[in-house]
């Protein structure tokens, strides 16, 4: 699954995020695009038993890859 929060104000993209990963299938990744690197989201998905990989592309251009922790 792909979600594009780029375009949204705060708190939308953590929220977005969020509720994309309630409904992940097992074995699935969300391949989030994201403006910056959502710091307090991070915290979050850890919390909530989340791995995640960071690419930051350019100034305004982050790739997340959010996946289950197995």
């Amino acid at each position: 699954r792909e979600v594009d929060v780029r375009h949204l104000e705060m708190p939308m993209p953590m929220m977005t995020i969020l509720e994309a990963l309630e409904t992940l299938p097992e074995n699935k990744a969300l391949y989030v695009h994201h403006k910056r690197i959502p710091v307090f989201l991070l915290t979050e998905l850890k919390d909530r038993q989340f791995e995640y990989r960071i690419k930051e592309v350019q100034e305004g251009e982050v790739y997340l890859l959010i996946f289950k922790n197995q």
